[in-house]
């Protein structure tokens, strides 16, 4: 289900033998005059393509060329260690069945995603409802084109070698945003997979990516996070004001920084680019 968590329940992407143009932004203070170098860029991520996609582009490569420090969710991705922290915290001897974990009307929902996925429902007994959700995710997005090794951030964190990379989180600190989630917000994480997985269509979302299509990543965010504000506030919101910190530093510090994040996280009322205008920043698309 690694690398990044949240991406494969809320942006599950695929394409295969593609030229993506992903959305790409430059930053620069609101009161920057005509032909100002950049102060930095915004690029929305995903974390798993099949292999033999081409999402770079000229206006991608020069960005990154020009930028002196990229900052990404998380910085290094040692995957066993991450997969050991989930299993330590996603166990709860003391839980239900899966199935009474959600409302009567998700049961037959969740059924028919644990059919689909080839899940035993016995296996998820003493498993936590947020790692449940992730795990029926992962397992979905296992049997389509999507590889996970093959995901834009990490891909840029290699391509980035010896050059400065900073981390907005480590993969233990993401974990626990899922793990700190209340009974009522799991339950609408569950809910919400398993009642929008047929909707949720990879080819549909890897479209709308590849085009560059923002605003409909952004209403497929929204699906995602279903219709449960403390959930959205958890992953989304209150994540991107934790990062603007950082990023207002590298900003503010002259080190033009290329911040490569899920999609999701870009645009909306609570996205970085509205958080970065009321900061005194603009984004301009320029891809």
């Amino acid at each position: 289900m690694l690398p990044l968590l949240v991406a494969p329940l809320l942006l599950l992407l695929a394409a295969c033998g593609s030229t993506a143009e992903p959305a790409l932004w430059r930053v620069d203070r609101a009161d920057a005059s005509d032909g100002a170098e950049p102060a930095g860029w915004l690029f929305g991520t995903i974390h798993a393509l099949p292999r033999g996609v081409n999402w770079h582009g000229a206006a991608l490569d020069r960005a990154q060329a020009d930028a002196g420090v990229l900052m990404v969710e998380i910085r290094n991705l040692d995957r066993a260690k991450t997969q050991e922290i989930f299993q330590r915290l996603a166990v709860d001897p003391t839980l239900p069945p899966i199935a009474e974990r959600v409302s009567p009307t998700y049961r037959d929902d969740l059924s028919e995603v644990m059919d689909e996925a080839g899940a035993d429902p016995d296996q998820f007994h003493y498993i936590e409802t947020w790692a449940a959700a992730l795990t029926l995710s992962s397992m979905l997005q296992s049997q389509s084109r999507l590889d996970p090794n093959a995901g834009v951030d990490q891909a840029l964190v290699a391509e980035w070698q010896d050059r400065r990379i900073v981390g907005f989180e480590t993969a233990e600190e993401q974990i626990r945003i899922f793990d700190q989630l209340s009974g009522d917000e799991q339950q609408a994480l569950l809910e919400s997979l398993v009642s929008q997985a047929d909707e949720m269509e990879p080819e549909a979302l890897s479209n709308a990516w590849i085009a560059g299509d923002a605003d409909k990543l952004a209403g497929m965010m929204d699906m995602g996070l279903g219709s449960s504000p403390d959930l959205r506030a958890a992953l989304l919101t209150r994540r991107n004001e934790r990062w603007i910190g950082r990023l207002l530093t590298e900003l503010d510090a002259g080190n033009r920084p290329f911040v490569a994040v899920g999609a999701g996280h870009i645009g909306g009322p609570d996205g970085l680019i509205a958080l970065l205008a009321k900061r005194g920043y603009k984004a301009t698309r320029i891809q």
